[in-house]
């Protein structure tokens, strides 16, 4: 087996009208309430979360860095007593009932798609909820390149200089320094610091997009850093968190 695993990533240039369309309703419902820029209320008190975003959250404590913005722009497009077209995925309801949707304006905007291009959202995928994935994530691009809203002073960390103190969540850019294929799946290292790894039951995903990973090539990842056996890890479960692909 050759060191280098042909899985080509193909990246599509960011375009300046992103709409993920779809005609196809699967509900049609009354907004009672516009929560934030990620949630609203439906006049039978349902809560609905738009799938593939994560914008900055609103509370009694606390009110993030363009929250107020983010929950403005759905009101630009929505108001009370309007309709709005709910376009499901495969899991519908979350673990706390909410009604899990791709959320369009009656004019048929999608509002997910806006927030990811104005920067005011972040993309995200939890479990098989990825219908619109790449054009959501082209979305996103646009904005995050444009250094707008949440993105205006995103400085991605570099896995060289990662330390034990950066476990959680972050956005990381490194070198592919070493890179293993084995039956469970691929191991990739970055920055001769962090250790990727795409087990095989999540390698399909990968591959159904023609994904190719060489030594030597600059990635720009998210997700969740751990401590295990005294090294630093990701592991990576979809496409999604791959934001962009260069090659030297």
């Amino acid at each position: 087996m050759p060191l280098l695993l042909l899985l080509l990533i193909g990246f599509s240039s960011s375009i300046s009208a992103i709409t993920c369309p779809y005609t196809h309703w699967d509900k049609t419902a009354v907004v009672q309430q516009i929560n934030d820029g990620d949630t609203i209320t439906l006049s039978n008190g349902q809560y609905v979360r738009f799938i593939g975003i994560d914008t900055p959250e609103i509370n009694y404590r606390y009110i993030e860095p363009y929250a107020l913005q983010a929950k403005a722009l759905i009101e630009k497009y929505v108001r009370i007593g309007d309709p709005v077209h709910l376009v499901f995925d495969h899991t519908q309801y979350d673990k706390y009932g909410r009604i899990l949707a791709y959320v369009y304006s009656k004019t048929g905007r999608n509002l997910s798609v806006l927030q990811l291009q104005s920067g005011f959202a972040k993309q995200w995928v939890i479990g098989n909820n990825d219908r619109f994935w790449q054009c959501q994530q082209q979305a996103e691009r646009q904005a995050r390149q444009a250094k707008k809203g949440i993105w205006s002073e995103f400085e991605p960390l570099l896995a060289s200089q990662l330390t034990k103190k950066n476990k959680g969540y972050h956005y990381i850019r490194g070198e592919i320094t070493a890179l293993k294929f084995n039956k469970k799946g691929i191991r990739l290292t970055l920055g001769n610091r962090l250790n990727i790894w795409i087990s095989s039951h999540h390698l399909s995903k990968f591959t159904a997009e023609n994904m190719t990973f060489h030594q030597g090539e600059q990635l720009l990842l998210t997700g969740k850093v751990f401590l295990a056996h005294e090294q630093l890890k990701m592991n990576l479960y979809h496409p999604v968190q791959i934001l962009e692909f260069h090659s030297e």
